[in-house]
Formats: structure tokens, C-alpha cells, sequence
């Protein structure tokens, strides 16, 4: 009763709080994207807050992993709770995102505004070079990218298809990958009302390195992203409850 209780009040004021953004980022789109990046910092540090109220903590690891460089960041997608947290992970990012966000009244927008890059995902590699222009145009900025390699989010503990709009990217671009693992779907699943009592760890994973063959790279994405997840399960050590 408790988890339902906590839930409904995490629910109401997340989305209280993602309309207040919203609203309060719409002066980017006179005095630029900085205002949006701010706007989308902000909402990701409420939302660590709003999550206490449902007994959720948050912890980010691996941080020193990040270059001082662009960088692409390849993360694991479970939840709708990344998505709000990319801003914290990597100031001022541009995300490849699906196009019907974009179709969003206002915040599409934002996205826009921000520079973000929107693909139609049911074109398959015709978009390939949409993102690799646009993650150069973001490197000459000094701007990292962000992309979920699976493309959709997956089940807590399931293991998606990863694609191969990530190796286009790193071998384009020369990038380093940086691999994310997280478990936030355990807490905050997909598509589920429910929030689960929990610590949340985001966790950033060694780089890989330019120069890697497409085989090659694809293996140590995954096995880096999905071993770091398993490790994250906290099935595994049988959490309790509340």
C-alpha cells in the first residue's frame, strides 16, 4: 500500500514538475540552447528529488571514465529515468533521438533548439548519415553525444539488439565509446506505475578505443554493457521491499 501510496505522489508531481520545465525552457528559443540545457540540468536533479519521496536513492559511478574530450556515451535504456538524467551525465550533449519526440508540442521544439538529432528509426541505416553529420557538427562544438545502441528501451534484465548506428558513429567520427550500465528499470520500470524502493546506479564503464573492426566493437559494447548490467541487478542480492 505504501509503494502504491508513494507512487501516486512521485507520479503527479514528476509530471507537474516536467510541464514547469517545460515552460520555464521556452525563453531558449529567443536566447539560445544553453537556457535549454539548463532548463533539462534542472529537471534531472528535481527528479533525483521527487524519487525520495518513493524511497528511491541515486548514485553515479565511473565518472573519471568520462575524457576531457567529446565522447560518445552508448547507454544501456530501461526507463524513462535516463532520459530525464542525461543532462546531469553530460552537460550540454546531443542525443540521437526517435523523431516522434519531435512531434512533441513545445518540447519538440526545445529538442530541436538544443540541436539534438531526431531519426526516423523505420528508415534503418538510410539515417546513418543524418547522424554521423550531425555528431561531427557536435564534435567541432565540443559537445559529446548521447545514444541508447539497443535504439528502444528493453525490460529490466533483458538484453536488447544493438545496433548498428553506434559503430557508424564511432568509425566516422573517430570518437572514443564510452559504455553506460545502469538498473533503473528495476525501479522505475517501462511502462509501469509502480516505482519500486530501490537504489538506482548509473555507471560509466572504461572507453573504447578508435580503431576497432564493426565485429570487434559491437562484442565489447555489449559484453561491457550487459555484464556491468547484470552486476547492477539487484535481484540478485534479493532487496528488500518497503
Amino acid at each position: 500500500m505504501m509503494i502504491f501510496i508513494r507512487s501516486i505522489i512521485f507520479n503527479i508531481l514528476f509530471y507537474v514538475w516536467t510541464f514547469i520545465i517545460v515552460i520555464s525552457a521556452l525563453p531558449a528559443l529567443i536566447v539560445g540552447r544553453h537556457w535549454t540545457h539548463c532548463a533539462a540540468r534542472y529537471w534531472g536533479h528535481g527528479v533525483t528529488l521527487l524519487l525520495r519521496l518513493a524511497c528511491i536513492q541515486v548514485e553515479i559511478r565511473g565518472r573519471h571514465h568520462l575524457p576531457s574530450e567529446p565522447v560518445i556515451v552508448a547507454s544501456k535504456h530501461q526507463s524513462a529515468w535516463e532520459t530525464a538524467m542525461i543532462e546531469v551525465f553530460v552537460p550540454e550533449a546531443v542525443i540521437i533521438l526517435k523523431k516522434e519526440l519531435i512531434m512533441i508540442p513545445l518540447f519538440g521544439r526545445l529538442l530541436l533548439n538544443a540541436g539534438m538529432i531526431s531519426i526516423d528509426r523505420s528508415k534503418g541505416r538510410s539515417v546513418i548519415p543524418q547522424m554521423v553529420e550531425g555528431a561531427k557538427r557536435a564534435r567541432e562544438q565540443g559537445r559529446s553525444i548521447f545514444i541508447f545502441p539497443e535504439g528502444t528501451r528493453t525490460a529490466a534484465g533483458e538484453r536488447g539488439t544493438y545496433r548498428y548506428g553506434t559503430y557508424a558513429l564511432y568509425h566516422k567520427t573517430g570518437m572514443k565509446v564510452v559504455p553506460a550500465a545502469h538498473n533503473a528499470g528495476f525501479f522505475w520500470p517501462r511502462r509501469k506505475f509502480l516505482k519500486i524502493p530501490g537504489k538506482i546506479i548509473f555507471e560509466f564503464l572504461p572507453p573504447i578505443e578508435p580503431g576497432l573492426s564493426e565485429k570487434d566493437f559491437m562484442k565489447k559494447l555489449e559484453d561491457s554493457i550487459e555484464n556491468a548490467s547484470e552486476n547492477l541487478n539487484p535481484l540478485k542480492k534479493g532487496p528488500k521491499l518497503q
